[in-house]
């Protein structure tokens, strides 16, 4: 073998050599784009320290990362094909697919600079479409570019289609091509995407359709374009929002209106006004109190409105309130009473249950039901024990409906519960449910124990103010008509004397 081939022979060996030692340390490393959850598993064992990995092989990274600027500079500055292809000729070993040290394909770079002749070259010569990085595509790269012109944005999707990209797909975020095409306004990407039948009820991560989407980055013509194809709109997110809640937060009035109009419902300038007298109902320290009104029961009906509110359901509170509903009985509901009621859409009813059952899991904090008893050391005076003491009479009130709502749960799955073995998860959660109970429950009787002890003291220890008003009694009353009656009689005698006296003077 002559010297020149022996040399040859060895820089072969040594690349080769150079090339497993990159593989092998690089897998403990993640290139900038891709995510935790595609981490090679073979190597979650090593001891070795990343970063001492990474000096082995710090100067090859330096060579991949100029590699890649040097791509990304032949696409976007100068947008030249020729020097585009020799970067893949000579520095990627001709493989248009060679993923780069981002974790990003010539195609992927392509589309996000949204260079027409670049990707129609890669693709041609044999880019793969659907080579995703951390789950995005070029054709999702490309919609979400919104600052190129829409007909070089719309060439290229046209392009990517017809090359075989896929469209009912979505990233890990759950967001598809055409999602993302929303978001940035295509109104005639999205039209592309329509012809070739996509799913436009496909969800992402947070329940949402590609009506939200449109609803909710304020895109009135794609949303006329998603509901004359059939989009439906009455769909809930994971926070069981429809889209027209969603146009009503954001303050979209055009896509709030276009959404009533499709959806047949009337738009009525009295609603404020219906509901106006539920936010206008002052509660006073009376409405605490049974029998402080005398054939009154106390119902709490001022404190549905604000759950309702904080269910995302107020809409309902005029059906509810018109049925004279009090608070137990509105915790209490079931599919049955909120059909009865009228409320006939089911993710209505469904939004309601989940958010009774929310409120009756929610945990109370322990200053909720302290009361006084975590001012102790404070001073306070009669009006701080008037609104504990109501309080914690709403708290009762609550955590009566409270066991109800549990017990009705527990009979209906008691039969499964007689078969559970005694150390069963669900038995223990119940036990900790119940103690936490308990724990409330205990906490409110002594609190209630501590203010009838500091209210006995008050009465005893202090005398009736001076301009106290009470109701008389009886007795008084009496006493008050024979003082004034006694009272007339001596002035009427005394009246009578005094004429009888000045005229025997005057006849003197």
């Amino acid at each position: 073998m002559d010297r020149s081939n022996h040399l040859t022979l060895r820089l072969t060996q040594a690349s080769v050599g150079t090339e497993k030692h990159w593989a092998k340390n690089m897998s403990h490393f993640r290139p900038a784009g891709l995510s935790d959850e595609d981490s090679n598993s073979d190597d979650w064992y090593s001891d070795t320290p990343s970063r001492k990995h990474y000096n082995t092989v710090n100067h090859e990274q330096n060579y991949r990362k100029q590699i890649e600027a040097n791509l990304r500079d032949a696409i976007n500055n100068s947008n030249n094909v020729n020097k585009v292809d020799e970067i893949i000729r000579s520095d990627l070993n001709n493989n248009v697919n060679f993923k780069l040290d981002s974790g990003w394909t010539p195609l992927l770079h392509a589309c996000f600079d949204a260079q027409y002749t670049i990707v129609k070259f890669l693709l041609d010569k044999g880019a793969d479409p659907n080579l995703h990085s951390d789950s995005v595509t070029p054709i999702m790269v490309t919609c979400s570019n919104n600052t190129a012109n829409n007909e070089t944005i719309y060439n290229i999707i046209t392009y990517l289609i017809e090359k075989g990209s896929m469209l009912n797909i979505g990233d890990k975020s759950g967001q598809t091509p055409l999602m993302r095409a929303i978001s940035s306004g295509r109104v005639d990407v999205v039209k592309k995407m329509l012809e070739y039948k996509v799913n436009i009820e496909m969800r992402d991560r947070q329940g949402w359709t590609a009506l939200f989407w449109a609803v909710h980055h304020n895109q009135p013509d794609i949303l006329e374009i998603l509901i004359d194809h059939g989009a439906r709109m009455t769909e809930v997110d994971k926070s069981n929002r429809t889209p027209l809640e969603i146009a009503y937060s954001h303050e979209y009035h055009n896509i709030a209106d276009l959404l009533k109009k499709h959806l047949n419902i009337e738009t009525k300038n009295d609603d404020l006004d219906n509901n106006s007298f539920l936010n206008n109902q002052i509660s006073s320290w009376h409405d605490y109190y049974p029998g402080v009104k005398e054939g009154e029961r106390l119902n709490y009906i001022t404190e549905i409105p604000h759950l309702l509110y904080g269910m995302n359901c107020e809409k309902l509170a005029n059906v509810i309130i018109q049925n004279g509903m009090d608070l137990r009985t509105f915790l209490l509901l079931e599919e049955e009473d909120m059909i009865k009621l009228g409320i006939h859409m089911p993710y209505e009813r469904q939004r309601l249950k989940n958010g009774l059952r929310n409120f009756h899991l929610r945990g109370w904090k322990l200053n909720a039901v302290s009361g006084l008893y975590a001012r102790k050391a404070e001073n306070f005076c009669v009006l701080d024990c008037l609104t504990t003491l109501g309080t914690h009479l709403q708290q009762i009130y609550i955590l009566e409906a409270t066991l109800q709502y549990y017990l009705r749960a527990y009979s209906r799955i008691q039969n499964q519960i007689k078969y559970e073995p005694p150390d069963s998860p669900l038995l223990a959660k119940m036990k900790i449910a119940g103690k936490k109970m308990l724990t409330n429950i205990n906490c409110i009787r002594r609190e209630i124990k501590n203010m009838k002890n500091i209210l006995t003291k008050i009465s005893r220890s202090n005398p009736q103010p001076a301009d106290l008003i009470k109701e008389k009694t009886a007795q008084e009353i009496a006493i008050g008509y024979v003082t004034e009656v006694m009272f007339v009689c001596s002035l009427g005698i005394l009246v009578y004397n005094a004429k009888n006296i000045i005229t025997s003077f005057l006849y003197k």
